[in-house]
């Protein structure tokens, strides 16, 4: 089996496959006697990213016999349900992975154990990307340790624009030119082919469009940066694209559900898609030709052209507040981030770009290619770098998704679905407050 059968195969089994993996090693470990037992719980974005995390984490077993981590990694919709589930009920793990939005939902809740005491010794990020770092805080302080560095791209394959003679939009450009570019490449390849797939319900491509209109998702002070009708814009743009051709109809696009395998420019039916650079090498390895990255646009025709990128930790671990051996918890963090055999054994072959400078510099200069793709466009977004990812509330990426399928599928219009989310994650910033 190939490489890219490989990771065809963990994408089609997705969740049950590593969930599968994750309860046969919890069984085995339940028979282990007199050790300090660790539960570590998590999401992983590929195959070879579990690979490597249970392997770092072995490796601290065996330099460490008196202690047990257990491991429990799922992708991430079966990860965070299963966290709610078990903090609601005072059984957190004692480790977890958390991105910005469940880190301030779990800070705010007093579930997670700010890492003040440990910074900087032997947490020492001085020489990580401040985007990481502040994406890891809340209210002034610091909750988990940023395991990689991501930003929210579109990826393109330039075969598809060669094919039909389609030029690739310039590195900035409009909100108006990606649909004009989404349509014509629809167009000219005919029926079943759309130009980008479906973006409206993905909302860290949202916060860009709104800051082009100078708002934002969230505020620094985490309360809405938006209103009903802001809202209504970035549903009315998807709206128009799907109508004009330029992206699928909801059905087809409801096909694809959360299974890379079956995305659009996957399976060569859609030219462009709007996703995180974390996805990039395990989609790019999926695909029979070469995958590239470009930006968003950076704004509307008539208006200021200027960036409005950032990148930020995606993939995160923090301390349950009731963890009964912190200091373990942050020596096996220490482990996996500063000490140089387990830095190898974490990043090398995981797809994951260090939150670190000198990580960015080693991936950059000895990765493979897309890895380097990948650090070149970290690097571009960095030379002028919009303010980072705020935090914001848990769930945040199932509401868009659920609001912009009600806008495709005709349940909502596009004002009723912005008013409605707008009103939703208002309710639950008021929550984390009160």
């Amino acid at each position: 089996m190939t490489a890219s059968q490989s990771r065809r195969s963990f994408l089609k089994t997705g969740s049950a496959a590593i969930g599968g993996f994750a309860m046969t090693v919890v069984a085995g470990g339940a028979l282990a006697q007199g050790k300090t037992k660790i539960r570590f719980s998590g999401f992983v974005e590929s195959e070879e990213q579990l690979a490597t995390t249970l392997k770092v984490l072995k490796a601290y077993e065996a330099k460490n016999p008196n202690v047990e981590i257990i491991p429990e990694f799922s992708s991430y919709r079966a990860f965070t349900d299963k966290l709610a589930t078990e903090a609601a009920g005072g059984n957190a793990p004692d480790m977890f992975s958390v991105n910005v939005d469940l880190l301030a939902e779990y800070a705010a809740r007093g579930v997670l154990t700010p890492l003040t005491k440990w910074i900087p010794d032997p947490l020492d990020v001085s020489n990580y990307q401040e985007g990481s770092v502040f994406s890891c805080t809340y209210d002034g302080e610091m909750y988990a340790m940023p395991n990689d560095a991501i930003a929210t791209a579109i990826f393109f394959n330039p075969a598809k624009f060669e094919e039909v003679g389609v030029a690739v939009p310039d590195q900035f450009y409009t909100w108006e030119k990606l649909h004009e570019t989404a349509v014509a490449l629809g167009k000219e390849h005919g029926r079943g082919f759309w130009g980008i797939e479906d973006g409206g319900g993905n909302n860290l491509a949202c916060d860009i469009f709104l800051r082009v209109g100078g708002k934002a998702l969230f505020t620094p002070e985490h309360t809405i940066g938006f209103n009903g009708e802001d809202m209504a814009k970035w549903f009315q743009y998807w709206e128009d694209m799907r109508q004009a051709g330029g992206a699928p109809p909801a059905d087809v696009q409801a096909q694809a559900g959360d299974n890379s395998a079956s995305l659009g420019i996957v399976r060569g039916r859609s030219a462009m898609l709007v996703q995180t650079t974390d996805s990039f090498i395990g989609i790019g390895a999926l695909m029979d030709g070469p995958l590239e990255l470009m930006m968003l646009p950076n704004g509307f025709e008539g208006g200021e052209m200027k960036q409005h990128h950032y990148d930020y930790a995606g993939n995160s671990t923090g301390i349950w507040t009731k963890a009964e051996n912190k200091d373990l918890c942050v020596d096996i963090i220490r482990f996996m981030h500063f000490d140089p055999e387990g830095v190898d054994l974490y990043y090398t072959g995981s797809g994951m770009i260090p939150a670190s400078t000198a990580g960015l510099e080693k991936f950059g200069s000895t990765g493979t290619e897309n890895e380097k793709k990948i650090v070149a466009y970290l690097r571009m977004l960095r030379e002028e770098p919009a303010p980072s990812r705020r935090p914001g509330v848990g769930g945040l990426g199932g509401i868009f998704r659920r609001h912009n399928e009600a806008v495709a599928f005709g349940d909502m219009t596009p004002l009723e679905a912005g008013n409605s989310l707008t009103a939703e994650i208002d309710g639950k910033l008021k929550a984390l407050k009160s």
